[in-house]
């Protein structure tokens, strides 16, 4: 056998290997065994604290204020601002109008004021882009801008109306129109009829918008509610450490728990049961506001986190923190135990930098505990205010009923009672029912 016979043959034998090799790839097929849920710890199972929401479940007026022959008619009814904001899905508004330097003080005002005007309140300043995700705007592009009121008003055609966007804060106003065969009932509802509104004063802050106030408060109730559910560390962790199985307790004590994975941390107050979660390594940097709502919303609904009623409740323009309040019964609630009463995040340019909630869920209210209570009247309660030493009239913003919530640390148990709040110079503040004056900021 010569060299280029054996050649040959150690060719053909290595095409059959390769084929033989190739055949079997193509061919199998491994076998697959079925893996129980809990057999394996790394498996990344979805995390679910609560539920996930849509913006239109967070975003609402704090209040419908009508103004009529002088006087002024509200409410906060959450059943009347979903009527409202369902409402407002079947409008098409024309391209928003900046009108804001043609309009002196006093027309200024009175936009806002007018007779037969009606004013949808909102404690956050909200961006176009954010509502455009509500409505419908005839034109795609809508201004870049804010609004913290949307006034309406009757325009001289039948089932036309002028909408106004209004931010108090920046001095804007953008114009805009609707047309629509429902703004007689909307009219009706809230112009010619009064049955589901109450009565509200006005005081003229100095220097500053007017200030609308309930003036008979409801005989409200002194609630307790079982706690439904604590939702322990192990969720959380899963929750907000991009690898949890590297996540170690740092340190613990009587009152707090640390987690941390050595770039970011998390604690756990014992106590009152409120997470706070900082990533040291992030830099705190502001993002237009309808970018950091999106993205709030957005980490929150990536671990179901989103449990009983919030709704956005702060947030401005040029700010990398943005918060939710906690409502009971149409009323915020606020807390003097930091991070139960709001869900809260500050924001870095992709990444979170800090994250504060509470890590419970409210349960059912126990009947047995209630009691009611009768709150000062609209007027009482303004002068109060304003007769305390340490006040500033100018930076008097807003002035409502809240409950103040508290844990007992001996039970699961939260109790809510009723009080006058008002905000002043950013910070909401707790009226004691005595004539002692403020307690201390809440936020």
């Amino acid at each position: 056998m010569n060299y280029e016979t054996i050649k040959s043959a150690v060719l053909t034998l290595l095409v059959l290997i390769s084929l033989a090799f190739t055949w079997g790839i193509w061919n199998y097929q491994p076998s697959y065994e079925n893996i129980a849920d809990g057999e394996n710890s790394n498996i990344v199972n979805e995390v679910k604290i609560g539920q996930q929401r849509e913006i239109s479940d967070l975003l609402k007026p704090s209040r419908i204020i009508a103004h009529q022959d002088g006087s002024h008619y509200g409410t906060i009814s959450e059943k009347e601002l979903d009527w409202v904001m369902k409402e407002m899905e079947e409008w098409t508004f024309l391209d928003p109008e900046n009108i804001s330097s043609s309009l002196n003080e006093k027309e200024f005002s009175q936009l806002l004021s007018d007779d037969q005007h009606v004013e949808l309140f909102f404690s956050s300043s909200v961006p176009f882009n954010t509502l455009k995700m509500l409505v419908t705007f005839r034109d795609e592009k809508v201004p870049n801008a804010v609004f913290d009121r949307i006034v309406i008003t009757e325009a001289e055609q039948k089932n036309k109306a002028f909408v106004y966007f209004v931010s108090v804060k920046e001095r804007l106003v953008f114009r805009s129109q609707i047309q629509t065969r429902s703004l007689k009932e909307f009219k009706q509802r809230y112009v010619e009829d009064h049955d589901q509104l109450e009565p509200y004063l006005s005081y003229q802050v100095p220097n500053g918008a007017l200030l609308y106030i309930r003036k008979q408060p409801p005989v409200l109730t002194v609630q307790s509610y079982y706690l439904n559910k604590i939702i322990d560390a192990d969720t959380f962790k899963r929750a907000l450490f991009n690898d949890p199985s590297y996540v170690q307790r740092s340190s613990s004590s009587a009152s707090d728990e640390y987690i941390t994975d050595g770039t970011s941390f998390m604690r756990i107050n014992v106590t009152t049961a409120a997470v706070k979660y900082v990533n040291p390594s992030v830099v705190t940097e502001t993002m237009p506001l309808d970018k950091l709502i999106d993205k709030s919303v957005n980490f929150v609904n990536e671990h179901n986190g989103w449990v009983d009623s919030y709704r956005l409740f702060q947030a401005d323009p040029g700010s990398s923190k943005i918060s939710y309040r906690l409502f009971l019964d149409d009323f915020p609630v606020f807390s003097p135990q930091e991070g139960i009463a709001e869900l809260s995040q500050i924001w870095g340019r992709e990444r979170i930098y800090q994250y504060e909630r509470s890590s419970f869920i409210i349960g059912q209210p126990i009947i047995d505990s209630t009691g009611t209570v009768k709150l000062k009247d609209g007027q009482a309660a303004l002068d109060q205010v304003l007769q305390m030493e340490n006040i500033d009239p100018t930076q008097l913003t807003d002035m409502r009923i809240g409950y103040e919530m508290a844990l007992d640390q001996k039970s699961p148990v939260i109790a809510m009672e009723p009080f006058w709040y008002y905000q002043s110079n950013g910070k909401w503040y707790k009226l004691a029912k005595n004539e002692g004056g403020q307690v201390d900021g809440l936020e």
